[in-house]
């Protein structure tokens, strides 16, 4: 395999595997009547009156007829009252067009780009419907976090993250489905809608197949080891886990306490960075909560500077360790072309060691995330009263979490502690790091216990799945997961920036929007 710092010869980002007429993807779903519209798109066309609220939550809703019955990503549709909700968006709409049109004859009120006073104070989220993972709380509307102990469970009060895009003007349009209580990497029954025989990835692959699929421009999702980066990655789509402790997770059922992030999946950076002004901030009721001086996320994309101007001068460091190890030769190719790209745009590359051994790390994960799971579902009485409701691995990876010691348990956060001061000082002269998000393409679903030969052992597809996410829940670092290109087979690849330090949420999403002002592997759809 070449050394992915060092291509073996100049790379042509023309070049990049991708779909062709010679390789189409049988098994994918119809394309949308209408190109799926970014939240940014959306929020223009609603300023501007060329759509309507209501227009765009019912395009929804019809894509979801359309092909939910072959992608099952939602597990519940509330299209009624998503409809009121655009009737009342578009009210606001027109209240402030209204207004605009009363200060005198275009020229006072006016905001920068020609736009009405009135409607540039409008939430750039009002009339937006999202897709909210079913793990989130969410007031009257069933939740179930995917599992048949909550089958019928309608929560009497949204959850924080929820009751912020509301107050954003945003609709909850559906929820989404998601691996059984967060806890795996497929997210059962959802298929993968560039083919329907390959997993979405998860545990937030509802979210992500939905975004893809254009059944809503943006969702909400969850991530412990990877939930929001690796669905970003086999759906196509992008996603944002922040830093740990930025958004709220008051009211979203947790897998592990001190890993936990929720955050947003859409189709592009901007959308993201939009979605994340909503969504961040400090909260009581999240014990994890950090009370930090809040940034305009959507401004530091500098949208109104060259993408090589917005480039020119950050230090990514490479790692020559660890992340390639189980690299199929298409996603390290795309890897490589979105290098070439960001390094032509002025980005300076360090190689760096990456510290520690990610198999290592992963026992140190596991001796956190498992008892701190299996004391939530315990102390909430239903693995006692409940227990045959669970699925039979979902059960007995829970039970596995009572078998680990304290003195086990602390001495794994004691490691964590110690390598995340590792990697803060290795990172301490850069600005980010770079890998592919994942080392292979999305699995077949018939697939799942094929073991795959891996450093001389068989490893299962779901531990090669986390392996390059994982780390950074345990650092509480933010990470961003973007398109980078497709393998020959038609299937996405994708890139993960990891920002230095906690907090880098600008620097991530300045990165990855420049990337994908100069790239259209976001345009793609199945």
């Amino acid at each position: 395999m070449p050394d992915p710092t060092h291509p073996t010869e100049p790379i042509d980002p023309s070049n990049t595997p991708q779909p062709g007429a010679d390789t189409p993807s049988p098994r994918a779903i119809p394309a949308p009547d209408e190109p799926p519209l970014t939240i940014a798109e959306a929020m223009r066309q609603l300023r501007s009156g060329a759509l309507t609220a209501v227009a765009l939550t019912q395009r929804c809703l019809d894509r979801i007829a359309q092909v939910d019955g072959d992608l099952q990503a939602c597990v519940t549709v509330v299209g009624e009252r998503a409809l009121a909700q655009a009737e009342g968006a578009d009210a606001t709409f027109a209240a402030a067009r209204e207004r605009d049109a009363h200060v005198g004859g275009g020229g006072r009120g006016r905001a920068a780009g020609g736009q009405g006073a009135a409607l540039a104070r409008l939430s750039p989220l009002l009339g937006i419907p999202l897709g909210i993972k079913d793990l989130i709380e969410t007031e009257g509307i069933r939740t179930t976090a995917g599992s048949r102990v909550l089958a019928d469970w309608v929560p009497d009060a949204d959850a924080a993250v929820v009751r912020a895009l509301t107050a954003a003007g945003a609709t909850t349009l559906a929820k989404t489905n998601t691996h059984e209580f967060a806890y795996g990497t497929y997210t059962q029954p959802t298929r993968n809608p560039w083919d329907v025989a390959r997993v979405p990835g998860g545990s937030s692959g509802g979210s992500a197949a939905g975004v893809a699929a254009a059944m809503f421009p943006g969702a909400l999702g969850s991530d412990t080891g990877g939930s929001i980066r690796i669905p970003a990655a086999c759906c196509g789509v992008t996603g944002l886990k922040p830093t740990y402790g930025l958004v709220s997770r008051a009211g979203v059922i947790p897998l592990s306490w001190s890993l936990d992030h929720v955050g947003p999946i859409a189709h592009t950076v901007e959308d993201c960075a939009l979605l994340l002004d909503a969504l961040a901030g400090y909260d009581p009721a999240d014990p994890d909560s950090v009370e930090v001086p809040l940034l305009d996320y959507t401004a530091a994309l500098a949208d109104n500077r060259d993408p090589a101007d917005a480039v020119r001068g950050l230090r990514l460091a490479i790692p020559t360790n660890e992340f390639f190890d189980a690299a199929d030769a298409d996603v390290l190719a795309a890897w490589q072309a979105a290098l070439a790209i960001l390094t032509g745009l002025g980005a300076e590359v360090r190689e760096i060691t990456f510290p520690g051994s990610l198999d290592d790390l992963f026992g140190v994960y596991r001796a956190i995330q498992r008892p701190e799971a299996y004391v939530f579902h315990s102390e909430m009485g239903w693995l006692e009263t409940r227990a045959d409701l669970y699925s039979p691995a979902v059960r007995a990876n829970l039970e596995a979490g009572a078998h680990i010691t304290a003195s086990e348990y602390i001495q794994a956060q004691r490691h964590r502690r110690a390598f995340t001061d590792d990697l803060r000082a290795t990172l301490a002269d850069v600005d980010a790091l770079l890998t592919p998000t994942q080392p292979l393409p999305p699995p077949r679903i018939d697939a799942l216990d094929t073991p795959v030969s891996f450093h001389g052992r068989d490893e299962t597809p779901g531990y090669l799945m986390l392996r390059n996410t994982f780390a950074f829940d345990l650092t509480g670092q933010p990470a961003l997961a973007l398109p980078c290109g497709f393998t020959r087979d038609g299937l996405p690849v994708s890139l993960q920036i990891v920002a230095a330090q906690r907090f880098g949420e600008p620097t991530v999403l300045r990165l990855g929007h420049a990337y994908q002002r100069v790239t259209n592997w976001h345009e793609r759809i199945p």
